[in-house]
């Protein structure tokens, strides 16, 4: 089973298509970075917030200061996470946040990096139990 994970980076679209280009093979629609993980630039009108529940978007928005109008999807297998999240962090180098299918919480790049625990869990795993 795959779980995704949404990077809401401070750098413009252009800038992070450079950057993915530069991490990852380019392919119609997509890229795809070792592991492999599929990528995929979001946006709002293509319904980026469609089945988000309304505090997810809720709390994106206060961590940015706006609703961004865009992002990168990237679809993982839990067996490949760390691979996941080097990806992330070289995408949020210039700031931004992301969030995860386990919990409500917006992450930042020292939040991930260092392996914080939100509501139980790491960036991009479920909670321990």
């Amino acid at each position: 089973m795959s779980e995704a994970a949404f990077v809401f980076p401070a750098s413009s679209r252009s800038e992070l298509v450079g950057a993915l280009d530069g991490l990852a093979s380019a392919q119609p629609d997509q890229w795809v970075a070792e592991g492999p993980l599929f990528v995929w630039l979001v946006d709002e009108v293509d319904g980026l917030y469609l089945d988000w529940e309304p505090e997810d978007v809720a709390n994106l928005e206060q961590s940015m200061g706006c609703r961004p109008a865009w992002g990168v999807q990237i679809q993982y297998r839990m067996s490949r996470r760390q691979r996941m999240v080097t990806l992330v962090l070289a995408l949020l180098r210039p700031g931004g946040v992301a969030v995860d299918d386990f919990c409500t919480h917006a992450w930042t790049a020292e939040e991930i990096e260092t392996g914080v625990l939100v509501a139980g869990g790491r960036f991009g795993e479920p909670p321990v139990r």
